[in-house]
């Protein structure tokens, strides 16, 4: 049923559900994202250094081509060792020459270890791997052996320069997308909580005509109840009207004697006025039953019950159904008119529910927790299992000619406004129905 509670936490999932749902989305896309974007860059990244390398090696062969050709048609060792140099100058790949017989004639670097010369040496053709990215080796006509080489540090300022300039370009497209990611949710924001407050205050008007629709049911259903229940006052007002009248007929009696007794005169009026009392509080009563709501107090639930009885006294006494109650004095923040119209509504559907000198019992009892349980069972005909879930819906009747309301309007006092629970259920002897109640009210 919908309440205040309902609406606003309704309203709170409209504000917050929304941009919660855009950040999540952000977070799986974005990881998607550079999940991706990581391996394209890599992807780009490899093509890169194959294609750095596959310079490399054809730069290496044309080195090699040249240096052999130049050193076929030039004797003279000083001009080859000349012309080394002044490649060594323009192109910072290793050169290294060796004889026929293994002797270094010329290397370009002067820190090239003795193991990685004799490495270089027993290489023939082409041969690469980790650090050695590409090496060349050729002999010319003479015998000498000329090595080109190039160490993958060689390009990997290039690889660098590219990695960054990826990395630059990701930085760059998350910063934008962040941007309007941040604008987006602002306004995602915004929009949401306009909504909720939208929302929220469409439920509140719909749950105030609700609660204006239930407070009319109510107060006409106590109408109604009212109304079955002024025979009953007529009965409350039988007892003490023939005793005033007993009374009358004994004083008329003691002053026809013409020596009345003081004292038993005085008695004798101390019971009319004793009758009298008690037909005003019985008119108080029930007043007080038909007073609009005021505010919960703690009152003994375990007299309400009582009073409640009370008033269906001439009904039960008709049918002669015996009351049964167990009721231990318990005190219930509440509305006492309110719970009143739930007891006498349950009791009377149970006196409906039996036949002559049936048996209804009411128990009241306190359980753990702050919790109040009031049972009321009768050994009637019980509740059809096709009845059973839907008795306190309105207009769902067992009775030929009810209107269906009563239930339904328990329901209501007891669950919306005591935040307590009602059920109805079928025994071995008949019905029941069970009410729990927070002692300190909802």
């Amino acid at each position: 049923m919908l309440n205040e509670y309902t609406s606003k936490r309704i309203a709170a999932y409209i504000a917050i559900f929304p941009p919660i749902l855009m950040l999540l989305y952000a977070l799986v896309t974005y990881s998607i994202f550079f999940n991706s974007q990581n391996e394209q860059n890599n992807y780009i990244l490899k093509l890169q250094e194959n294609r750095l390398a596959s310079i490399t090696e054809k730069t290496l062969k044309t080195r090699v081509n040249t240096i052999d050709s130049f050193i076929d048609n030039e004797k003279h060792k000083q001009e080859i060792f000349k012309f080394l140099n002044s490649i060594k100058m323009h192109d910072k790949k290793g050169i290294v020459v060796f004889d026929k017989n293994g002797k270094v004639l010329y290397k370009s670097e002067k820190n090239i270890s003795p193991a990685f010369l004799k490495r270089l040496y027993h290489i023939n053709g082409l041969y690469k791997d980790n650090n050695l990215l590409v090496v060349e080796a050729h002999k010319n006509k003479i015998g000498w052996k000329v090595v080109s080489f190039c160490k993958r540090d060689h390009y990997l300022k290039d690889l660098n320069k590219t990695k960054t300039e990826l990395l630059n370009s990701t930085k760059l497209t998350l910063q934008k997308s962040l941007y309007w990611l941040v604008i987006s949710w602002f306004i995602l924001v915004f929009f949401s909580f306009s909504l909720a407050v939208m929302t929220l205050n469409r439920l509140s008007k719909y749950e105030n005509k609700i609660k204006r629709s239930n407070e009319n049911i109510i107060f006409q259903s106590r109408q109604a109840l009212l109304g079955e229940l002024l025979p009953m006052i007529a009965h409350q007002w039988r007892q003490p009207i023939n005793k005033i009248a007993s009374v009358l007929m004994r004083i008329r009696f003691e002053l026809a004697n013409g020596s009345p007794n003081v004292t038993t005169l005085d008695r004798q009026a101390q019971q009319i006025e004793d009758s009298v009392e008690l037909m005003s509080n019985t008119i108080d009563d029930f007043r007080t039953f038909y007073r609009p709501k005021e505010e919960p107090e703690y009152v003994d639930i375990a007299l309400l019950i009582r009073k409640a009885i009370y008033f269906l006294d001439e009904l039960l006494e008709r049918k002669k159904i015996k009351i049964k109650n167990d009721l231990s004095p318990v005190k219930v923040k509440l509305h006492a008119n309110e719970f009143l119209q739930v007891i006498i509504n349950l009791i009377k559907n149970a006196s409906d529910a039996v036949s002559e000198k049936g048996q209804i019992s009411v128990t009241l009892r306190e359980l753990k927790g702050g919790v109040v349980e009031i049972r009321v069972e009768d050994n009637g005909t019980g509740i059809p299992q096709d009845k059973l879930e839907k008795i306190f819906e309105p207009h769902e009747s067992t009775k030929q000619g009810s209107m269906g309301l009563g239930l339904y309007m328990s329901k209501l006092i007891i669950e919306s406004h005591f935040g307590g629970l009602i059920k109805a259920y079928n025994t071995p002897r008949g019905a029941g129905f069970l009410i729990r109640l927070p002692k300190d009210g909802i």
